[in-house]
């Protein structure tokens, strides 16, 4: 049989799967519903992954026991039970355990050097890893959407519900804000928002696009939003410092940004980027030129 390498990356919205021949040739490249471990429990990750991984294999003429190295970087992977919980998943599929490398899902991104870096994702979540000279791995935030997540795109969509229920609860003003998502998405009383919260506060996927919203209106010069876009900002940079502290000095380091919040929303982007300029000078601050698929696959034929 054919042998192969496959790279993954799944986060709390989408599961993407790549995967290449031996020689380095891609055959094929996928996309189904993500998870997050920590959230969706583990049965349910399990049957997203298998849902993501099965089909393609049957579709390529593959076979698990076949695969030559394949690295999983998935969401909610947040302590060694819950890598051990994955890693069964995808042996249960026939993946050869020697071959099998499982992390989480931001922090892929430091195999991209073997320097001290720095790496902070907000998309539907947020997370910060960093690695020091002495190659330790440190971790901030992260551990769930009720706790954590702070700075992400489910943070941001949760204040934003907040901001309009003030709104119209005749709390505050929200002139852009609020027309906006009664237009986009019909909540338009606090009762219908209470309904909504309550029925996607598991699926985070919900809130967190209302996020891209927010965006519109702090555009538009919307005064809370452009203040939900403070605070997040604030939230990731304490991410950063938080993660930076616990690391080992070092002259020179590299922060990576990743996730939809920081690539696509320039807002964010920009106040974070303001504050490593002012908080840690002399940081290399990035977008990664390789997706974190592509860094997956590349780890998985390392």
């Amino acid at each position: 049989m054919k042998g192969y390498y496959a790279g993954l990356d799944i986060g709390g919205t989408n599961g993407r799967l790549k995967i290449c021949g031996s020689a380095g040739e891609i055959l094929g490249e996928f996309t189904a519903p993500g998870c997050s471990l920590n959230t969706d429990g583990a049965e349910k990750s399990r049957l997203r992954y298998r849902d993501l991984v099965l089909p393609a294999l049957q579709e390529l003429n593959l076979e698990p026991g076949c695969c030559q190295g394949i690295c999983v970087a998935a969401s909610g992977i947040d302590s060694p039970s819950d890598e051990q919980v994955c890693r069964s998943s995808f042996e249960e599929m026939g993946f050869p355990h020697e071959k099998l490398l499982v992390l989480n899902d931001c922090e892929v991104f430091l195999h991209m050097t073997e320097d001290p870096a720095l790496v902070v994702i907000s998309g539907t979540g947020s997370v910060c890893f960093g690695r020091d000279g002495n190659g330790s791995i440190y971790r901030t935030g992260g551990w769930n959407h009720i706790i954590s997540d702070e700075g992400s795109g489910f943070d941001m969509g949760l204040k934003t519900l907040k901001a309009v229920g003030d709104d119209l609860s005749g709390r505050i003003k929200c002139p852009v804000l609020t027309p906006l998502i009664i237009k986009e998405t019909g909540l338009d009383t606090l009762e219908k928002i209470d309904d909504f919260i309550n029925a996607n506060l598991m699926e985070k996927s919900e809130i967190a696009r209302l996020s891209l919203f927010a965006y519109q209106a702090a555009v538009l010069g919307d005064h809370e939003a452009i203040r939900i876009h403070w605070e997040c900002g604030e939230a990731l940079w304490g991410l950063i410092w938080d993660t930076k502290t616990k690391m080992a000095a070092a002259d020179k380091i590299s922060l990576w940004l990743w996730g939809s919040v920081l690539v696509k929303n320039d807002i964010i982007r920009g106040m974070v980027e303001e504050k490593v300029r002012e908080g840690l000078p002399g940081t290399k601050i990035g977008i990664p030129e390789m997706s974190a698929l592509d860094t997956a696959l590349k780890v998985a034929r390392s």
